[in-house]
């Protein structure tokens, strides 16, 4: 593919840029089989959740939070956090939520669904990772899935990737990946323009709340939703085939979905050259991982595959993966 001096110019000052019809409508018409089929085993997977519900029930003060056989996140320690924090608060949408409302979260898809990593692995998303972080080579991190339904209030908190992770380094950017069409009335992302370079890290929050959820020394992230205009936020009306691709450290959020249409997007996160795994306090768990990397190694282990360059010209990655599913 062909990255423009001009996107290159655009992502290094602002942080984020959004390139236009770079995946196929296969890609995306088989990433949709996949998100939805991780809709239908949400309450039986050990990563799927609804946001939605989890928030209605940290907010009516419940003791224990029901998250059927998901056990990646502690919500009841998340929702004891949110519950003791005075300065919380919902992030909602006005009006009235719709009969089947949910924001869906789930992750490491691309170990389980052929369509998801044939996309992070095997598109045109590695070289324009490369492109635009510089770097000679390209690591897959991980992919997250987020869905929200006609009529879910649950707006996703303002908030910067970079603590989430196990990492060190500079050269990372995360890929949005819409795969229905998005605008603010749905939910698209909105980042803040040049907090990429602001200098600074930021506690990991759940996205339905502001308050650090985690053990995180890092400061907490100013309230962003109640001064907007204090901020330059931007934001971009995508299609299917579309991507947003934001540096690490720019902060971003987005609004709840109102529409009467679903908004399933898929994210991807790539690593460059300067990357090292740093077992960092308070980042999320991943999920399913196998390797024994020490903190200041490089990503060299089969969860974090080379994505670029290929070894040949039309190799395909994904084949070579050793799937525990292909559905």
């Amino acid at each position: 593919m062909c990255i423009t001096d001009k996107e290159v110019k655009a992502f290094k000052r602002d942080g984020v840029v959004c390139l236009r019809g770079i995946l196929t409508d296969e890609m995306v018409e088989g990433m949709r089989g996949a998100i939805d089929d991780q809709m239908r085993h949400c309450g039986l997977s050990g990563t799927g959740y609804n946001l939605e519900a989890i928030a209605s029930q940290i907010w009516a003060q419940g003791n224990r939070v029901d998250v059927g056989a998901a056990k990646r996140l502690d919500m009841d320690n998340v929702a004891r956090r949110i519950q003791a924090d005075s300065a919380s608060a919902p992030l909602l949408e006005p009006g009235q939520s719709g009969e089947q409302a949910a924001f869906f979260y789930d992750v490491a898809g691309w170990k389980t669904y052929k369509s998801i990593r044939e996309t992070a692995l095997d598109s045109a998303l590695p070289e324009a990772a490369a492109t635009l972080l510089e770097s000679k080579l390209i690591n897959f991190w991980e992919d997250t899935t987020f869905v929200k339904t006609p009529g879910t209030r649950q707006k996703t908190a303002f908030h910067q990737d970079y603590a989430y992770f196990q990492i060190t380094g500079e050269q990372c950017v995360v890929v949005w990946i819409p795969l229905d069409p998005a605008s603010a009335e749905n939910g698209v992302m909105r980042y803040i323009r040049g907090s990429h370079l602001w200098g600074r890290t930021f506690a990991p929050n759940l996205v339905i709340s502001q308050t650090p959820t985690t053990e995180a020394t890092d400061e907490k992230l100013m309230d962003i939703e109640s001064n907007e205009d204090a901020y330059d936020i931007i934001s971009f009306d995508v299609e299917p085939g579309d991507v947003i691709i934001h540096h690490v450290m720019t902060i971003h959020g987005a609004g709840g979905n109102m529409s009467d249409r679903n908004r399933r997007a898929v994210s991807f996160r790539y690593c460059g050259d300067d990357v090292r795994y740093f077992d960092r306090k308070g980042a999320v768990p991943q999920a399913s991982v196998t390797h024994a990397l020490q903190d200041g190694e490089p990503l060299r282990a089969l969860d974090y595959p080379i994505v670029w360059p290929k070894p040949w010209p039309g190799m395909k990655l994904a084949d070579l993966w050793p799937a525990t599913s292909q559905r």
